[in-house]
């Protein structure tokens, strides 16, 4: 049996009461004043001491998983604001909530929607993830079904407090023997890239900086699309990351080892100017009021769309190329794997990519490190001669 008098939004001065006993769960409003709250709460549990306080007649109305999520109507008919809205949409990034809404409406709303939190069992969600990957779909998802889960019952049981732990904690995830690799990296080599760029100076020059930049730094698409031009530091030849561009949306770099100064080689360096000058032509050209903030532009100085751009502009010039297929991001293949290709260091092109660990960099990009080694194995022969003679001379042998 458990009373407790806390606010249910820490912070809001308003004190609640929550019951947990004999397996049932009930929280009641009281006010502004916390010493009302304790004194109801005295009152309570002597009445359930003594017998005399009904939990069925009282009882909060445990909301669905799908009420829970969306919104439901308390037992005294408050509307109570659901996950989605009031967490997913206030903190997780614009790419994350959208993944969750489909996470939900495709998986888990069909599978747990219409049962209570309370009955949701860490058996229940370890068979779902077993029968999703039975139907076909990869671990790597399902771990994201199960995160997404996780990170709604988490609130349920704090600061909600609505189920006394996360059913979704330790579930773990199988992977399959014969799981086929997800599609494997395809870096354009030094001679491809040397073609694609010059196919984009020759027939799309006003993209040609976009795709030397990619290039040349390793950055994530919507990296490239988030730069303004305060990002760029000339002197010392750097590029400050400190924002991202997904689906129209401004957002924060991926994580917090994304934000990250990369450096630039002195052609980008150059092209940039040059590009830098072409929009100071272009502004008075369109007579806008000022330069556009952002270096890769639409034509209207808005952000560059990257739908139209693989349409209109990367899928065409690959083809005029002659090369196959591939994608913008494989531009970030190919400055990871050209760097780690011609043996620079793991470490340094993990930071400039902005990975949070060299494992990462490692685990995607082992097969291009290169296969001979630099180093001079007969140095243990030397160091193994060094050492034996100085023992002899210690020992006065000749």
């Amino acid at each position: 049996m458990a009373i407790k008098v806390k606010e249910k939004v820490k912070g809001s001065g308003i004190w609640w009461i929550f019951i947990n006993h004999n397996g049932k769960r009930k929280s009641k409003k009281i006010g502004k004043d916390k010493r009302l709250a304790e004194k109801v709460a005295n009152t309570i549990d002597a009445k359930l001491t003594l017998g005399e306080f009904n939990m069925d007649d009282e009882a909060d109305k445990i909301p669905t998983l799908k009420e829970y999520i969306d919104g439901w109507r308390d037992k005294d008919g408050e509307q109570q604001t659901g996950w989605y809205q009031k967490v997913a949409l206030l903190s997780l990034k614009h790419s994350t909530y959208r993944s969750y809404r489909l996470i939900i409406d495709y998986h888990l709303l069909p599978a747990f929607g219409s049962k209570p939190i309370t009955e949701i069992t860490s058996r229940m969600i370890s068979d779902l993830i077993s029968k999703k990957i039975k139907e076909g779909i990869r671990s790597a998802t399902a771990r994201n079904i199960k995160n997404c889960l996780s990170a709604i019952l988490r609130h349920a049981v704090n600061p909600d407090a609505l189920i006394s732990s996360n059913p979704a904690r330790g579930v773990p995830i199988p992977k399959p023997e014969d799981e086929r690799q997800s599609k494997e990296q395809d870096p354009f080599t030094w001679d491809e890239r040397t073609k694609i760029e010059d196919t984009f100076k020759k027939e799309y020059p006003a993209y040609y900086p976009f795709v030397v930049c990619g290039f040349r730094t390793g950055l994530r698409i919507g990296e490239i699309i988030g730069l303004q031009w305060q990002d760029v530091d000339f002197y010392q030849k750097l590029i400050l990351i400190q924002r991202n561009i997904t689906r129209g949306k401004t957002t924060t770099p991926k994580s917090k080892s994304s934000r990250r100064h990369v450096r630039m080689t002195s052609q980008l360096a150059e092209i940039l100017k040059q590009h830098k000058k072409y929009m100071a032509e272009r502004t008075l050209k369109q007579g806008w009021k000022s330069m556009p903030e952002w270096i890769f532009t639409n034509e209207d100085g808005t952000p560059l769309n990257y739908g139209n751009f693989i349409h209109r502009v990367w899928n065409r010039a690959i083809d005029r190329s002659g090369l196959r297929r591939r994608t913008p991001h494989d531009m970030r293949h190919t400055y990871a794997t050209l760097r780690l290709s011609k043996g620079d260091s793991l470490a340094e092109v993990s930071k400039e990519m902005g990975h949070s660990t060299t494992e990462i960099t490692y685990r995607t990009y082992y097969k291009w490190l290169p296969k001979e080694s630099r180093s001079d194995i007969d140095e243990l022969d030397t160091q193994t001669i060094i050492k034996s003679s100085l023992q002899n001379a210690e020992n006065g042998c000749v």
